[in-house]
């Protein structure tokens, strides 16, 4: 794996999670200069030694490791990163940017290729494997292995501060988000996306969140491997039953989502990440938008981002009233 992001460039935002001391480059990795804990850096710097409730991601990211990354043939990963934090290239260009739950790192190339001075990209999983092999050898992205609880930065460390899909997952989305905001440098941006509670008009829409959840009761208990299998081997079936009239609708009795107007890997990975997850939760605009207040942001926006989705920006004030 490269690495080509200088180590001595980041020592100046990062701190030891266990004790907040500063840290100095050190053999194999880095090291706290205060409590002497240390930290591998395998072109990936590693905070954690283990994946806790994120084990599904790494699964599920080291498998499709290149699927959502955009290419020529579908570019939906740029149009979903502006509908969802309304960065657009000249918002990050020389700037300090963090993703909080980069997985593969779909989002960060896109932040990397708009300019950033340094895109840093954080998960708890080994997705972040994937990631250092798909951006590493960037001379401006810099991926890191850590708990969205226990970061490994310093306040004030970057412009630019954004999470999209993430923090639904964790054990708390709002411990999550609040956990973010001092990293953000006063006059700079945070932007976050979740997953929606209140759903579009109509009974079709909610039954079938209804069905997802109904699902997830017994799929989320089940062996990640044997979802992984399922999702392998039984969503191309139902992808090709998808179209055949009337005997398409079978689908909808079975743990599966068939996504027409995109390529069958991503229905395949989205299966997968829709019904192995452990955690999940739903927020309402109102929810999101007080947790916005309460950390004292400003320019709080309701963005118009995609169906199912709660997407929030604000920004920290040069100076708190």
């Amino acid at each position: 794996m490269v690495t080509k992001v200088d180590r001595r460039r980041t020592t100046s935002i990062l701190v030891c999670p266990s004790c907040g001391g500063d840290v100095e480059s050190a053999s194999g990795g880095l090291e706290c200069v205060a409590c002497r804990s240390l930290y591998a850096d395998d072109g990936v710097l590693r905070f954690v030694n283990r994946e806790a409730y994120a084990e599904s991601f790494g699964l599920q990211w080291k498998t499709f490791s290149r699927v959502q990354l955009d290419s020529g043939r579908l570019a939906d990963s740029e149009r979903r990163f502006r509908s969802e934090t309304a960065l657009q290239p000249s918002d990050v260009r020389g700037k300090v940017v963090l993703e909080a739950g980069c997985g593969m790192g779909r989002f960060l190339d896109i932040v990397s290729r708009d300019g950033a001075a340094l895109a840093v990209g954080i998960d708890l999983s080994s997705a972040v494997d994937a990631a250092a092999e798909n951006l590493g050898r960037r001379d401006n992205v810099l991926i890191g292995q850590a708990d969205i609880f226990k970061l490994p930065f310093k306040p004030g460390s970057f412009d630019v501060v954004y999470s999209i899909g993430v923090l639904h997952h964790t054990p708390s989305a709002e411990r999550a988000f609040k956990a973010l905001v001092p990293l953000v440098a006063p006059g700079g941006t945070i932007a976050i996306s979740v997953y929606a509670a209140t759903v579009k008009p109509g009974v079709g829409w909610a039954l079938n969140i209804f069905r997802r959840q109904a699902f997830r009761v017994v799929t989320r208990r089940l062996p990640r491997r044997l979802l992984l299998w399922w999702s392998q081997y039984a969503v191309p079936l139902f992808w090709a039953i998808d179209k055949i009239p009337v005997v398409r609708y079978v689908r909808y009795l079975f743990p599966v989502l068939i996504y027409k107007d995109y390529p069958l890997d991503w229905s395949v990975l989205d299966t997968f990440d829709t019904y192995a997850t452990q955690l999940e939760s739903r927020h309402r605009p109102k929810e999101v938008f007080r947790w916005f207040r309460e950390m004292r942001l400003a320019d709080i926006d309701l963005l118009d981002s995609d169906d199912g989705w709660v997407s929030v920006r604000g920004r920290v004030p040069l100076r708190l009233a």
